[in-house]
């Protein structure tokens, strides 16, 4: 038997996605993505300055970069996304509990890259 065949299989006997919990965090996760694949498209411009890329509660923005630096983080927030989704489909047979905090901890980083995301690119940074 194939490896995609035998996930394909796996999938359609799994019960995660039977699992009102898990569906509900997971398509607020979703929308989370979205919002922030969005929000990085339309309002991460192409400026011609260097603008902070890090930000620490001791020494304030302490890093700057280039423009397209803050994809990073819409990068991150569906990789780990993916990955956590990923585990928590595994792992569900195993121990619905542990799938699900994989799934509030995925939607937590969501939420987080989301007001990260917000933070840097609301301010005008001499464009228009």
């Amino acid at each position: 038997m194939n490896i995609f065949q035998k996930l394909k299989k796996d999938l359609k006997d799994q019960n995660f996605f039977r699992d009102s919990w898990l569906v509900v965090l997971l398509i607020i996760t979703l929308i989370g993505n979205v919002f922030i694949i969005v929000w990085s498209a339309t309002h991460i411009k192409n400026i011609g300055i260097d603008i902070p890329v890090r930000f620490t509660s001791l020494s304030n923005f302490d890093q700057l970069g280039v423009w397209y630096s803050l994809y990073e983080i819409a990068v991150i927030s569906v990789i780990i996304t993916i990955i956590n989704l990923f585990l928590a489909i595994i792992l569900h047979k195993k121990n619905r509990i542990l799938s699900i905090f994989l799934t509030i901890t995925t939607l937590m980083i969501v939420i987080l890259a989301i007001a990260i995301l917000l933070g840097f690119t609301v301010i005008k940074y001499g464009a228009n």
